[in-house]
């Protein structure tokens, strides 16, 4: 299984490279925009990411499910209808959407909007119909098995084409319009060679359809299984995206900018979580199809751990020193650093109870986890437009926590009493210790004594790691990540 191995890893790199590039992308366009057409930006990145979601419609995941599938089964020939089959209504819908958002920016439909963000969404909305493309261009990736080739193109090439189009915006105008333009047309270069990359690896031979190989899929199949996927995958671009439009609904584009960048900063922590999803998806879902439960649930046990690890000093951290950690944003926006206090415990919380989404997903629970994502919509869309109106930003954050702990205590259950894997509390509580006292303490005594400061942070960073990491390795049987050193010894 080296390849395999050698597989996640660079995909692994290639997730966390793309969200740290993502998160830069924000620090520049925050500190030139400032807060209110940073928040207007923050908008179009939404209603462009949940746009994108609606044309798919679970599509991509259909083609990473059936295309290889059928190129295990030796029906190549049925590849090429497998992609028509999501191509041609991602593009109808696309094709609709843009059109829709181009009638809606009519000054007389929406006198509301100010002339940069209307000209913005007009600019941004064509580039929707490549998205589309894009976006199924990868899930024939993930079917053809080229997982690192779609984490390249998705997480190193994009992302690094808007940071260098954003800074030679930011040299020569930079306004919300050529921003937008320039976070955009990065999406057509990415489509051209994801699509070329495609054509290279789709396969050209005659069919050798093996003995008892799977029936051909319809589009009535395709679909049966698609959309359900394709639902879930929309509801959680909304949940991403419905408290930063609620609180630019309420509260203005200031507060919207604001709020904005601690979402782009709270979700960094939420990369863990994406990279274990990555590398432990198929062996998960290998374990569970062939009855090995307790394989399943050793590696289970061993993403959780990894999360509560990294995740848990991540926002102990962000939750003490978030003043600090806004001002990277530009001016003002640290004066949003107070809801961190909310959803950092919140995101510690879903973090410790383990990859679930994932196990629900390989386990074929897609449906289990859409009436979660449903009933956490459901949450959050009551509580923003309830709370946002009387507690402004605590309000939003008060409902997106609320949202979060819905999902996460229903696949929670659903994994622990329906699936049949669970954790004991006394398997997680030495990793809990060290993940909890060591970063708690240092924040403590360094903000006490010192204060919140650049130096401050530089300090207790300097105080924290080093300990924290002998920490780990001391004590990594009884925390159960003792195979992490093994390997690297071998190495």
């Amino acid at each position: 299984m080296p390849s395999l191995a050698k597989s996640g890893a660079f995909s692994s790199v290639f997730v966390i490279y793309g969200a740290i590039a993502a998160f830069v992308a924000t620090l520049l366009v925050t500190n030139v925009l400032g807060k209110e057409s940073g928040g207007e930006f923050f908008q179009v990145m939404a209603l462009f990411t949940i746009g994108t979601s609606l044309s798919v419609f679970g599509g991509d995941t259909g083609l990473v499910r059936t295309v290889s599938a059928q190129r295990a089964s030796g029906r190549y020939s049925a590849i090429r209808k497998l992609i028509r089959f999501a191509i041609v209504p991602a593009l109808c819908i696309s094709i609709a959407l843009t059109i829709m958002a181009l009638i809606y920016t009519i000054p007389a439909l929406s006198p509301q909007l100010s002339d940069d963000y209307r000209l913005a969404l007009n600019v941004a909305a064509p580039f929707l119909i490549a998205a589309a493309v894009m976006t199924v261009s990868f899930g024939v990736l993930r079917g053809l098995n080229r997982v690192v080739t779609f984490t390249a193109m998705q997480n190193v090439l994009l992302p690094t084409l808007r940071i260098l189009a954003i800074l030679l915006v930011i040299a020569l105008a930079g306004n919300i319009v050529s921003l937008a333009l320039a976070w955009s047309v990065p999406v057509i270069i990415v489509t051209l060679v994801t699509v070329l990359i495609v054509k290279k690896y789709l396969p050209t031979g005659k069919d050798n359809v093996i003995e008892n190989a799977a029936p051909e899929e319809t589009a009535r199949s395709f679909w049966s299984f698609s959309s359900a996927r394709g639902f879930s995958a929309v509801i959680e671009s909304i949940l991403e995206w419905i408290d930063v439009l609620a609180v630019a609904f309420f509260l203005g584009t200031g507060p919207s900018g604001m709020y904005g960048a601690v979402n782009r900063m709270v979700r960094m922590g939420v990369m863990v979580d994406h990279i274990g999803r990555v590398v432990t998806g198929p062996s998960i879902s290998a374990a569970i199809a062939t009855g090995k439960m307790n394989e399943a649930r050793s590696i289970f046990l061993g993403n959780t751990r990894a999360l509560i690890a990294v995740g848990w000093p991540f926002y102990i951290t962000l939750a003490f020193f978030g003043p600090t950690l806004m001002e990277v944003f530009g001016e003002g926006f640290s004066q949003a650093a107070g809801v961190l206090w909310v959803i950092c415990p919140t995101m510690m919380i879903a973090m410790s109870a383990g990859g679930v989404q994932s196990i629900l997903l390989m386990s074929g629970k897609s449906r289990w986890q859409l009436y979660n994502k449903l009933s956490a919509v459901i949450v959050a869309a009551v509580l923003n437009f309830w709370l946002v109106p009387l507690w402004g930003l605590y309000g939003a954050v008060t409902a997106w926590s609320a949202s979060v702990l819905v999902d996460t205590f229903l696949a929670a259950y659903q994994v622990m009493n329906l699936v049949g894997i669970k954790a004991k509390p006394t398997e997680m509580v030495a990793v809990m210790a060290i993940s909890a006292l060591v970063p708690l303490a240092f924040a403590i005594a360094v903000s006490t004594l010192i204060g919140l400061s650049w130096p401050a942070l530089f300090i207790y960073a300097a105080l924290v790691l080093p300990l924290y990491g002998f920490l780990m390795y001391k004590f990594r049987y009884s925390i159960g990540i003792e195979r992490i050193f093994r390997r690297r010894k071998k190495k």
